[in-house]
């Protein structure tokens, strides 16, 4: 039983190994996700000051030129911005699925404790079983010698 109890407890190390693994992967997905959030707050910041700088240049005499170029600075960050959610919906699929697989890996965790527990449980039990069968033992000697006097 207690070889057996080892086994299921080598298992269990290697099903917690994995929820850490899991762990640890949904750590660094949902920093990557703070990151692209920031990056687009950025972006956005960006994105408004050159719109308010685009709208201070109405009573000065620009060139068409510099206006083409504003307005193309402008679509340049837009799209930054459309790439940036693009990869935050990315990321957040990919933290989802990460998720799911912790759920999963916590339930196969609680399933094997719970297992060794009930072997333990089962082991002791026996081991008690064993011990008063032992002491019923010693105590029908005990009543059989003081019988014979």
């Amino acid at each position: 039983m207690h070889e057996r109890i080892s086994r299921f407890n080598r298992i269990l190390k290697i099903r917690e190994d994995s929820r850490k693994n899991e762990q640890a992967i949904l750590a660094a997905e949902r920093s990557e996700e703070r990151e692209v959030i920031a990056h687009i707050t950025q972006l956005e910041g960006e994105k408004k000051q050159a719109i308010s700088d685009f709208s201070k240049t109405g009573g000065k005499a620009v060139s068409a030129m510099d206006l083409w170029f504003q307005r193309q600075f402008i679509d340049a960050i837009n799209t930054d911005i459309t790439r940036g959610q693009d990869a935050l919906s990315e990321v957040r699929t990919r933290i989802a699925g990460t998720e799911a697989r912790l759920v999963e890996r916590h339930k196969d965790v609680r399933i094997m404790e719970t297992y060794i527990d009930h072997l333990k449980e089962a082991d002791m039990q026996e081991q008690l079983g064993i011990e008063q069968n032992e002491l019923d033992d010693v105590a029908t000697m005990q009543f059989s010698r003081k019988g014979d006097y």
